[in-house]
């Protein structure tokens, strides 16, 4: 008798440590969101278990990982849950200021990764967080574009409230003027890692189709990979050539926005295409 009630005090005092917690971790919550929105700067610091220089104006990714802790880093975790099986290496296409790639490396999941971010700007912060999380010995960064045609003419959009929505733009009447970008295709780092044992993560704002044909060999070797699309996606010339190449080499797709984690048929990528932008314009999906 008395160890029951012993046990029922145990359980109720572990019950009430939880809740604290919970109320501390969102006063916390709380606090850096108003600091975020009501005491501006140009550039803030994020500290916790990870460090990150984020940009004081980003009402996005920065924002986020202001308050909630890094931003994308869940998409990752819920896509080596569908995948079951060891990864070790990462390609981030469009890395922004790492996110995505900086925490696997320091938590240990991911042994190496390449990190490619286009824009300069946010290129510089994303080397600067690397060497505050004491990992560049783990992680090569490149300031290059990805794309199919490696001598087109780019335009730069710059948005200054959402630094993970900056848009490449074809200048299709300027072709012989010098361009400001270095542009290399995604086939380049075929041969830097074992591809069995590699994640590709695209976030590429509206080059989707540029970036996945510049790496078909990758699709080729069956390589997964998490994309973020957009509704545009399937109304792009390209689009039909890559779904045809995708349903080819894989066998799944999973919405990785959802609550809870469904695969598809890859046979079935336009249903699912459609069935998805009725609810969200832009969706991250595993394809494996």
């Amino acid at each position: 008798m008395i160890k029951k009630i012993y046990l029922n005090l145990i359980n109720i005092l572990i019950i009430g440590v939880i809740k604290i917690l919970i109320l501390i971790k969102n006063k916390i919550r709380r606090i850096r969101k108003i600091e975020f929105e009501y005491f501006s700067n140009k550039y803030k610091l994020y500290s916790n278990k990870y460090y990150f220089i984020i940009f004081g104006k980003d009402k996005f990714i920065s924002r986020e990982t202001y308050i909630n802790g890094p931003h994308d880093y869940d998409l990752l975790k819920r896509s080596i849950v569908l995948l079951r099986k060891k990864i070790k290496y990462l390609i981030d296409v469009g890395a922004n200021i790492g996110t995505f790639c900086i925490p696997p490396i320091k938590d240990g999941i991911i042994d190496k990764c390449i990190a490619i971010e286009p824009v300069s700007k946010v290129y510089k912060i994303l080397n600067t967080n690397i060497i505050l999380n004491e990992i560049e010995k783990k992680v090569v960064t490149y300031n290059y574009v990805i794309s199919d045609n490696i001598k087109e003419n780019l335009s730069l959009s710059l948005n200054q409230n959402n630094y993970g929505d900056n848009k490449f733009r074809v200048n299709k009447h300027k072709k012989n003027k010098k361009n400001n970008f270095k542009i290399v295709k995604l086939n380049n780092f075929i041969n830097h890692f074992d591809v069995k044992k590699l994640l590709i993560k695209i976030d590429v704002q509206g080059f989707e189709d540029k970036v996945l044909i510049s790496g078909n060999k990758f699709i080729l070797k069956k390589v997964p990979f998490i994309i973020e699309f957009d509704y545009d996606f399937l109304k792009k010339k390209k689009s039909k050539k890559i779904i045809k190449l995708i349903k080819k080499n894989y066998d799944y797709i999973s919405l990785l926005d959802g609550k809870n984690l469904q695969k598809e048929k890859i046979e079935n990528i336009e249903k699912f295409f459609h069935k998805t932008e009725k609810r969200i314009k832009h969706f991250n999906c595993l394809i494996f």
